[in-house]
């Protein structure tokens, strides 16, 4: 019975809880750490961009973003400094698998990382690294912050998760601060009210148990069922169950305390207190616990997070009315030792003073109130600061390499903002890349914008060579080239029409000429016919005569090699030497004739044999002078020129006939001989008009022909000269050869008749050769005067030689392919004509279109021109070629995702993203690329913008928003449950006023001491809705215990003012001592460092100061306005009851 009277189930089964409690606890610094980002609402903008960025691909999926920081303090760094920075640089590649590095960009990769990774003042340089999230960013920190460590440079590891995570460090070790603050003080302060140790350390066991407990189902919660949870769940927890359950602890110890002054045992005193004080502490933690709990239904997850102390608060209530009755029924009043008198309940002098006056000038007391706290509601300022930078000491090595990369770069480099854009197709295209730039063009005009880096631009200014400006400036480099290129055409145009116009006139000549060639040809070839007929006879008798030349034609042969390698020089001399050889051969070959025919049927010996002398060194001269002239017509056969004139022709054609005369023919081989000649020389008139290939190339076989021809009459001379040389050289020979002679002379006879026939054909193709060169025409015109006396001595000589009828066969045989070549080439010549014809007609209207031609690209130069000079030409274009280039793949990598469908666009603001100016520009910036991109290709794309600037902005928003939503659910909830406990529709309106007047009076006033001894311009962002719910939940506590006590109050026997008046001069005392108590709790954030913990508890004791003031004068003059009796109240005590 004693065990249950004492509570000892309560004891044990609280302490199995604890411990249960303790083991279960998860680990609270990696939990912390874990939830310590802030999470918003899904739709909003850089949730959309987080979103986004976590598909980006490039092994930047699931990674901290994380900057390495490279300084040297005392200046430029030197080469030196720059050789150890690549050294750590090169030792973070080679280790980033142990690092988790995924990917890192560092200041030399390419001109675009120079120019942004490295400060102007070239003391500083950063490293961007995306490292993995498989290990927790205070490990990351610790691996980094030794891996990058440099000789003489200070470096830093720091970044938005790196920050983060310090700040998350910095409030853990703010929590470890307050908690011991707020253990000593409050064990001070309860030793000082209830002048005894034990009550105190009993108190704070009770409130302990509560919050170990507490805090251990919410941690379980966030680990197994992500309950909401941030950086200020356990030191919101912390402040207010100590706060409030050390007030319950008091109101509810001096109750106890009461009772037994009063006479009653410990177990009567006790139930009493646990009844009467009890129904105070639950309605006022209910209220408590109905505002906590609304936070639970905010959308933001900071303030959401703030839920938990519902359950801390609930779990207090329970153990301070179930534990603390272990200790009072089990101690009694050896709790309060050594205190031996136990009074009742003390009055508050204060609050008494504050109610009378209040009830005795109820209009006046208000209108004091208002006029006092009125000037704090219209100087409060609501402009908040939402850089959590500020949140971190500046000792912190994360903050020191924020504060050198704002000192060193642009205040935005070290937080910039990112414009994402997500489309349902791929973005490497021209045409969406334009758009791209196009929007970069406008960002980059926007004020407050520091610099635009996009795919286009990735350096952050443009790629000259892709805008139309600049390839317009080629365009019309080479339009101005092609112009003088026209314009030069259309010169040449005119002189082709005129030259066209001569060479129509020309081509009809050519024709007729060709046509008298073919006839020419035709008379050759037929005379060549019968030459070849007649050397066919002579041949037969020439055989007996072959076996004895043989020698001398190998003789001749080695002669005319070794004159084939003196005759090497110029042809001008080779053609002097054939013309004076020329009439030394004419004399030889008449003197060898004139020889021949002198001599009779019978034939003297020794004359024979003389003229034989004669006669073989004539030949042998002559055999040379045919072998030089062969060899000269090889050698000068490629020079040869068709720029004889008709006038050299006629001169060779009289020159001819001159020859002839000397010759002595007849004159039908004359006429035989000049109509060859003259069919020759128009055919040859003709050829050299025509000037074509064909022509030229037939010639040179010709020439090669009689070449051939005129050096084997040579051979055979020669080898006659040897053989008369043999029968000088034996007498019983030279009888032997009288027949031979005999016969040689028939045969010269008919070779004589033959070769009148043959000459023509040979003079014509030695006037083929002659006409052509150039350079021996006027040693020609002089050698053609005794051609005919020749040529009729090399027939005559060449009957005799079976080459000379070989020869002839080929002449014959050329002739045929002459006269076939000539037919071609007449066709060719009509097809010629023809043409020229049409072309003479056509090419005026060519060099027309060309002038006209040339006029356009006038006109269109001057128009690009025009345009490349105007805003127009400012267009980005990229060929095809280029966007596939080597050179532009690091922009496509850096800037589009690993699918091409993302691209985003850096934007660095030159003020600090956590500005309200750069959170105003990122939110503008994100409006205008949506309205730009409208009607276009990008119009369905998703348009985010991500970034501490757009992320700061979504947190005011959602905060602002959430605050005014949550903060309506608050007092409602808390509204409806003063109406349940005041029994009163008005008096939960004065309450929830006066609470609202302390909270924005106290703001006001923050603000204004947060100036002078932090020098803060502005107050944190989220100081208002903590200060709002801890002045609001916890200044209610107040409330409830001055109308619970104002209910207490006999109705019957007391007016409503005299009942508020006795309350407020009973519960003064408890509420003063709550109230320091709280204040005391919460002014232990100050030492924690972190301005938003400091912030909210300047705010929360001052608002208790000012609620502790107006509290009693506003529910006094409120109650007695609201309760028309007119009465005067008496201070007696004694008539006064409980």
């Amino acid at each position: 019975m004693r065990f249950i009277k004492n509570h000892v189930g309560s004891l044990i089964a609280w302490i199995l809880i604890v411990v249960i409690s303790i083991f279960m606890l998860p680990n609270v610094n990696q939990l912390t750490r874990e939830h310590s980002t802030i999470s918003l609402p899904a739709n909003v903008q850089s949730e959309v961009a987080s979103t986004i960025g976590n598909h980006w691909g490039h092994h930047q999926n699931n990674t901290y973003q994380v900057v390495a920081v490279f300084n040297n303090k005392n200046g430029a760094m030197s080469k030196a400094d720059q050789k150890n920075v690549n050294k750590t640089i090169r030792y973070l590649k080679r280790h980033k698998s142990e690092l988790g590095i995924k990917s890192m960009l560092t200041p030399y990769e390419n001109s675009a990382t120079k120019k942004n990774l490295i400060s102007k003042d070239k003391t500083t340089e950063l490293v961007q690294m995306n490292v993995s999230k498989k290990e927790t960013v205070s490990n990351i920190n610790k691996k980094l912050t030794k891996a990058v460590k440099t000789n003489g440079i200070r470096t830093y590891i720091t970044g938005a998760d790196i920050l983060q995570d310090d700040f998350s460090g910095a409030i853990q070790e703010g929590i470890k601060k307050t908690e011991v603050i707020s253990v000593i003080f409050i064990f001070i302060v309860l030793i000082l009210v209830f002048r005894s140790p034990i009550v105190p350390l009993i108190s704070l066991l009770t409130v302990g148990v509560s919050f170990i407990t507490a805090f251990s189902i919410v941690t379980n919660l966030v680990k197994d069922f992500n309950f909401p949870f941030s950086n200020f769940t356990q030191v919101f927890m912390v402040i207010v169950l100590f706060g409030i359950g050390t007030d319950y602890n008091i109101l509810l110890y001096d109750r106890f305390k009461a009772n037994l002054g009063n006479g009653m045992d410990k177990f009567e005193a006790a139930k009493n207190a646990q009844w009467n004080a009890g129904k105070t502490i639950l309605m006022s933690g209910s209220s408590i616990l109905i505002g906590f709990s609304a936070l639970g239904l905010a959308r933001f997850s900071v303030y959401k997070s703030a839920s938990g102390v519902a359950i801390g608060v609930a779990v207090l209530l329970i153990v301070l009315l179930t534990l603390n009755m272990f200790f009072m029924t089990t101690m009694g009043k050896t709790m309060f030792w050594p205190v031996k008198t136990f009074n009742g309940e003390t009055e508050s002098p204060f609050w008494r003073f504050l109610s009378k006056h209040s009830l005795a000038h109820p209009i006046i007391a208000l209108v004091l109130v208002l006029a006092a706290l009125s000037p704090f509601y219209f100087t409060y300022q609501n402009k908040l600061n939402y850089d959590d930078t500020a949140e971190i000491s500046d000792s912190t090595p994360s903050k020191q390499g924020f504060l050198v990369v704002q000192k060193h770069f642009s205040k935005g480099t070290a937080e910039p903002a990112t414009l994402y854009i997500k489309s349902n197709h791929t973005l490497d295209n021209e045409k969406d890349l334009k758009l791209i730039d196009q929007l970069t063009e406008q960002i980059k005009h926007t004020k407050g914008v520091k610099t635009v880096a996009s795919v286009t631009q990735p350096s952050g200014s443009k790629i000259k060579k892709l805008y139309v400006t600049s390839q317009m400036k080629t365009v019309n480099n080479g339009v101005s080239t092609a112009r003088n290129g026209i314009s030069k055409l259309s010169a040449g145009s005119q002189q082709m029409t005129n030259g066209l116009n001569s060479a129509a006139t020309g081509t009809n000549q050519l024709n007729s000429g060709i046509n008298s060639a073919a006839t020419g040809a035709n008379q050759l070839t037929s005379g060549l016919a019968q030459l070849s007929s007649g050397g066919n006879q002579m041949t037969n008798g020439l055989n007996q005569l072959s076996a004895g030349s043989q020698q001398l034609v190998n003789g001749m042969n080695q002669m005319s090699q070794q004159l084939s390698s003196q005759l090497t020089g110029a042809n001008a001399s080779q053609l002097q030497q054939l013309e004076s050889g020329l009439p030394q051969i004419n004399e030889g070959i008449q003197k060898l004739n004139s020889a021949l025919q002198s001599q009779g049927t019978s034939i003297d010996t020794t004359g024979i044999q003389n003229n034989l002398q004669n006669v073989a060194s004539q030949a042998q001269i002559i055999g040379d002078q045919l072998t030089q002239a062969g060899n000269t017509l090889k050698s000068i056969q490629g020079s040869s020129s068709s720029s004889s004139s008709s006038a050299s022709l006629s001169s060779v054609m009289t020159q001819f006939k001159a020859a002839e005369s000397q010759a002595n023919l007849n004159d039908q081989q004359k006429a035989v001989m000049e109509g060859a000649m003259q069919q020759i020389l128009s055919g040859i008139q003709s050829q050299i008009a025509s000037q074509t290939n064909s022509q030229t190339s037939a010639l040179s076989s010709q020439l090669q022909s009689v070449a051939q021809n005129l050096q084997t009459a040579g051979n055979a001379d020669k080898s006659l000269a040897g053989s008369l040389q043999n029968v000088a050289g034996s007498a019983s020979s030279l009888q032997n050869l009288s027949t031979q002679v005999a016969t040689l002379k028939a045969q010269v006879a008919q070779l004589a008749q033959a070769s009148n026939v043959a000459l023509p054909g040979a003079v014509s193709a030695l006037q083929q050769l002659t006409s052509g060169l150039n350079q021996i025409q006027s040693a020609l015109g002089q050698g053609t005067s005794a051609l005919g006396q020749l040529n009729t001595g090399i027939n005559k000589l060449a009957a005799a030689s079976p080459q000379l009828s070989n020869g002839i066969n080929s002449a014959y045989s050329g002739s045929q392919q002459l006269s076939s070549g000539m037919g071609q080439l007449s066709s060719g010549s009509l097809q010629l004509n023809t043409g020229i014809n049409k072309l003479a007609q056509s090419s005026p209207q060519i060099t027309n279109g060309l002038n006209q031609l040339n006029s356009g690209l006038a006109s269109g130069q001057s128009y690009l021109t025009g345009l490349q000079k105007s805003a127009a030409a400012e267009t980005f274009y990229i060929p095809k070629s280029v966007l596939h280039s080597k050179t532009f793949k690091p922009a496509i990598d850096n800037y589009l995702s690993s699918n091409r469908k993302i691209t985003k666009i850096t934007i660095v603001f030159d003020t600090n993203p956590s500005d309200e100016k750069a959170t105003n520009d990122a939110e503008n910036i994100s409006n205008m690329a949506r309205k730009s991109l409208k009607g276009t290709a990008l119009s369905n794309a998703t348009v985010a913008m991500g970034g501490q600037s757009s992320r700061i902005n979504d947190i005011k928003k959602t905060a602002s928003s959430d605050f005014v939503r949550t903060a309506a659910i608050m007092l409602i909830g808390i509204g409806i449950a003063l109406m349940l406990i005041t029994h009163s529709l008005l008096q939960p309106v004065y309450i929830l006023g006066s609470l609202l007047l302390a909270y924005i009076s106290s703001l006001s006033i923050n603000h204004w001491l947060v100036g002078i001894f932090m020098h803060r311009s502005m107050l944190a962002w989220n100081t208002p809705f903590f200060s709002f719910i801890m002045l609001i939940a916890l200044g209610v506590d107040y409330s409830i215990f001055l109308m619970t006590r104002y209910r207490e109050i006999d109705e019957n026997k007391y007016l409503p003012g005299e009942r508020i008046y006795y309350a407020c001069a009973i519960i003064g005392t408890v509420v003063i001592s709550a109230a320091i108590i709280l204040s005391g709790t919460f002014a232990a954030l100050i030492p924690s460092g972190i301005p938003t913990l400091i912030e909210v508890a300047m705010t929360v004791i001052v608002g208790l100061i000012i609620l502790v003031i107006i509290l009693p004068i506003v529910m006094t003059s409120t109650i007695y306005l609201s309760y028309p009796i007119r009465n005067h109240v008496k201070d007696n005590q004694n008539k006064r009851k409980d």
